[in-house]
């Protein structure tokens, strides 16, 4: 019977033999090759793109698991519900590292705060604080002294409300660098003083005005913090709410 089957199956032409090939071994191929391109294309429109497989894609979370993260010569334990993005809970070394809070109690993420995290609100709560290697050799008195002053219509300033004093700039065109903010300086709660801009704006411009302070952490490393110009009146307790936070997430290098 075996000897039967196999002589139904062979033939030969010329004296070389041909073997008779299975009807669906090509069809079953080609039905492979297309469910593997339907799984690529599935895939690419689907699936995680690039920035979602860097971890650059906004995903705020409610877990507070803390991550051990250094920038230059400060060691700071993050909670995960302080950060946006994933690449900023990945433990290790970098050079900038932001941060988000909620004002006033400095608080993370919350669906009820979501708003505020993903969000550019021109009356946003949110806090924006980057620690970052310093990258200009003045601490922030030298900047004001140096940099900033020489560029002010008016060196002596005008005082203003909520313990500020107002400098605007002449109009030096973009090379100047500030030709769309004001600078206002304060004592700090720590009896520093504080240098703060102001972006001019209107609410519902495509990005809200904003008021940021740079200050010197250590001689490695500086804070940024950015909030929304609505809340400039409470710039002294967000400052001093700022430095309060961000010394509660320092540890240190050795521990």
């Amino acid at each position: 019977m075996a000897r039967g089957r196999e002589t139904q199956e062979r033939y030969t032409a010329g004296g070389e033999e041909i073997r008779e090939e299975s009807s669906w071994r090509y069809p079953l191929t080609i039905f492979l090759i297309t469910l593997l391109l339907c799984a690529v294309f599935l895939y690419l429109y689907v699936g995680p793109g690039v920035d979602e497989l860097q971890g650059a894609t906004p995903k705020p979370t409610l877990s507070d698991d803390r991550s051990r993260i250094a920038v230059g010569d400060v060691v700071l334990n993050v909670p995960a519900n302080h950060t946006v993005y994933p690449r900023d809970r990945r433990p290790g070394e970098r050079e900038v590292l932001p941060l988000y809070a909620a004002w006033p109690r400095m608080e993370g993420y919350t669906p009820a705060r979501r708003a505020d995290f993903t969000e550019d609100r021109p009356n946003s709560r949110r806090i924006d604080i980057v620690l970052e290697e310093k990258r200009v050799p003045f601490n922030e008195d030298e900047r004001f002294d140096v940099l900033y002053l020489p560029h002010a219509t008016d060196p002596a300033g005008t005082p203003q409300e909520h313990g500020l004093t107002l400098y605007t700039f002449s109009g030096g065109g973009p090379a100047s660098g500030y030709e769309d903010r004001v600078m206002f300086t304060g004592e700090a709660a720590d009896g520093s003083r504080a240098v703060l801009f102001c972006y001019e704006g209107e609410a519902d411009d495509p990005v809200p005005p904003e008021c940021y302070r740079t200050y010197d952490l250590t001689s490695e490393v500086t804070v940024r913090y950015r909030f929304k110009t609505p809340h400039l009146a409470d710039w002294r307790r967000i400052d001093a709410r700022v430095h309060d936070f961000v010394e509660g997430l320092r540890v240190e290098a050795g521990s």
